[in-house]
């Protein structure tokens, strides 16, 4: 009964909210590969500087993330419940919430640049290279900050296309302008690595006042009407409460990443640079997962502001079965035609070999991986948000991180052997969190209720 029920569900919202997400996620990866590419040709220790650096700069998403992620689903969940007088006030208040995240973020990276690179263990040479460009980009992540918010409030009001021109403007101008800074045409000096923060700082503010114009179009909400004594405590709790467990997750993953990579390392040089080109493609893989996953949060987070629990938990089991779809026909693709696509990065034979069966057990890792992406949105959407954390910090550190150590090293299956224990991190996940959508405890979750 409940399968037919499931066919009958419809997917049309859900695609109309997911494809531009789907698109914003493929150019952020796609412009960010040809980034280092332009980088690699310029020179290679800028290469590894600013990757570095983009390390660094990568977390602070998930810290300013608090304040997007909470803010998406409170205010989809006060659509759901045609709560629509107190939205003004949640956008206020997100607004000024993330425009005090992203100083605090910004003053760190400006004062402090050296000194967080020499933490990662860099020469001296490339904390050099790196300093300049952590400080002009890193000192400007409050305006990334408030151009996040924004899209979280267009996104969770149904304008994910408009939403979409934000991102795409200020990468194609940072791209654009990392070619002048780095090559200097039409007799133009170049800059070096400052003049490709310099792009990046660019292309983001002209990202800010498309968000702000777009803010004011569909939404008729003037940032430069904000208040301070409309700013909402009690709200910004509410946003913390949802937002916080939301990015400690994704922090806490970022982080095990990093010890994954430590052990990667003691197995060799071609291991790690096949880690390196896996990831690359493998990151491609799960886009419309991801998006479909984003898409699906918003729909959750109506329905269950709505109390129109049903409709939520079919929508939740429908866009599992979609997003399962979708990563695995990808990834069968992937893998049939893995050696012409690692010959894009390299001729090395020891490295392709190693790459196409990480590439093949990475097809039962992305099955998981739909599963929790989607679910894990799902409970956070309806306010169920500590569950999904505390299965993926256990899990994670007490399953995932052991096992890479011990199939990887111990019984020297090497890069497969870490890939094996993502699959197992990721599938006995997806078990807990089928479980949990099941059991309709996030039906009691609301935050609107508190």
């Amino acid at each position: 009964m409940e399968l037919k029920k499931l066919f009958n569900v419809s997917d049309r919202e859900l695609l109309f909210l997911s494809w531009p997400i789907f698109v914003e996620l493929f150019l952020r990866v796609f412009i960010g590969n040809i980034n280092v590419w332009m980088i690699s040709n310029y020179s290679e220790p800028a290469v590894a500087a600013v990757g570095a650096a983009n390390q660094l700069l990568n977390l602070t998403v998930f810290i300013y993330g608090f304040i997007t992620v909470g803010t998406q689903i409170i205010i989809a969940q006060s659509i759901g419940a045609k709560r629509f007088d107190k939205i003004p006030r949640v956008i206020t208040t997100a607004l000024a919430g993330a425009l005090g995240i992203g100083l605090m973020i910004s003053m760190i990276f400006l004062f402090f640049p050296s000194q967080l690179l020499a933490l990662m263990n860099l020469d001296t040479n490339l904390i050099r290279i790196g300093t300049s460009y952590l400080r002009i980009f890193g000192g400007s992540l409050f305006i990334s900050a408030i151009t996040s918010a924004i899209i979280a409030i267009l996104r969770s009001h149904g304008f994910t296309q408009p939403a979409l021109s934000v991102p795409m403007c200020a990468s194609i101008l940072a791209v654009i302008g990392n070619y002048f800074a780095l090559y200097g045409p039409f007799g133009i000096p170049t800059f070096g690595v400052a003049g490709l923060a310099l792009a990046s700082v660019f292309g983001n503010t002209i990202g800010l006042v498309i968000a702000i114009f777009l803010l004011k179009k569909y939404l008729n909400f003037s940032i430069f009407s904000i208040r301070f004594k409309q700013i909402s405590f009690f709200d910004l709790k509410k946003i913390l409460a949802l937002g916080l467990p939301s990015s400690g997750e994704s922090l806490s993953y970022q982080a095990a990443q990093v010890v994954v990579t430590m052990i990667v390392a003691s197995l060799g040089e071609n291991v790690l640079i096949a880690k390196s080109y896996v990831t690359a493609i493998t990151q491609f893989v799960y886009l419309a997962a991801a998006a479909l996953s984003q898409g699906n949060q918003i729909m959750i987070g109506r329905d269950v502001g709505g109390e129109h629990f049903d409709r939520a938990y079919l929508r939740g089991r429908r866009t599992v079965v979609l997003g399962i779809a979708s990563s695995f026909i990808v990834c069968l693709l992937t893998f049939i035609f893995s050696e012409p696509i690692i010959r894009i990065f390299t001729s090395d034979p020891d490295i392709i070999s190693i790459a196409k069966i990480v590439i093949f057990v990475d097809i039962f890792l992305e099955i998981g991986r739909a599963v929790n992406m989607i679910l894990v949105g799902s409970l956070n959407a309806s306010g169920d948000v500590k569950f999904p954390l505390f299965c993926s910090l256990i899990v994670l550190w007490l399953v995932s991180l052991p096992f890479s150590y011990l199939l990887a090293v111990s019984f020297h299956l090497g890069l497969v052997g870490v890939w094996i224990a993502y699959a197992i991190d990721e599938l006995l996940r997806s078990l807990l969190m089928l479980y949990r959508w099941k059991s309709g405890v996030w039906q009691a979750k609301n935050l609107l209720k508190t």
